[in-house]
């Protein structure tokens, strides 16, 4: 027989696995269609007969599995291969109904994707083997479950993985100091004339320079007669004013640095 059934599409949400299946054209729509192969799963799987069925005839699905939807013994046997993992919670549901002529959605409590839906094929090969004449060897389904288990673990839980803390450096305390172990004093080696006057404190900076105060003018009265004539350095009358012509530069007046007391920089040592 072909694959009994061909799952669809798959839509994982925040609470719930849905799987759009359809069962093959050759395959039986309702578990009563073979007796036989539905028997098969049953006893390969007895914890089916105490599952609780709200939306079915009885509310126990042992007194409904001969005559009810395969697609609905799908979703059953999922739920009992979840229950078996021990990892999917305390309560696993699922629900089905019918979309199309030979098509029905399955609705699946999903604790884990990636658990949800390899149980999901799991029990669709588990009711390949019953309706295409069971046969030797069967499914072992604690082995089933077993690499359910595996898959599960050996992908890890990123959501529930938390960043470890780096491990704090330990503090050094007195103890653990050596004795000899003394900080080596910082010495300065530029001396003391080369550094610039702007770094010198303030207490052994020069003090400001004031500026020389202009000589006042010689007063009227200090100035000799008209009369007499100035005598140069070498005993010859120098000539009066009246003979200095209009052309002749005035000599310069004495600038601030024409004086001995130019202010120099402070030599710090």
């Amino acid at each position: 027989m072909a694959q009994l059934f061909d799952i669809r599409r798959v839509t994982v949400g925040p609470r719930a696995l849905v799987a759009e299946v359809e069962v093959a054209p050759s395959g039986p729509l309702m578990t009563s269609d073979d007796p036989e192969a539905t028997g098969r799963v049953m006893a390969l799987m007895p914890g089916l007969a105490n599952h609780v069925c709200l939306g079915d005839a009885s509310s126990r699905f042992g007194e409904v599995a001969g005559d009810t939807e395969t697609a609905h013994l799908l979703e059953h046997v999922t739920v009992e291969l979840l229950a078996q993992t021990d990892v999917a919670g305390d309560i696993t549901s699922g629900q089905t109904r019918q979309v199309g002529e030979r098509a029905y959605e399955i609705t699946l409590a999903c604790p884990d994707d990636v658990l949800v839906a390899g149980a999901l094929s799991s029990a669709a090969w588990i009711l390949q083997w019953a309706y295409s004449g069971g046969g030797e060897p069967q499914p072992d389904v604690e082995a089933t479950v077993g690499g359910l288990v595996a898959l599960v673990q050996s992908l890890g839980d990123p959501a529930g993985e938390k960043d470890a803390a780096p491990e704090a450096e330990p503090e050094t305390t007195a103890e653990d100091v050596e004795p000899d172990s003394e900080p080596e004093p910082v010495v300065d080696e530029q001396p003391a004339e080369q550094l610039p006057l702007e770094f010198v404190p303030d207490e052994v900076a020069p003090a400001p320079v004031a500026a020389p105060e202009p000589e006042q003018e010689a007063e009227a009265s200090d100035l000799p007669p008209a009369s007499e004539k100035p005598i140069s350095e070498e005993g010859a009358p120098r000539p009066e004013a009246s003979e200095v012509t209009e052309d002749a530069p005035e000599p310069p007046a004495p600038g601030p640095w024409d004086r001995n007391d130019i202010p120099r920089p402070h030599l710090v040592r």
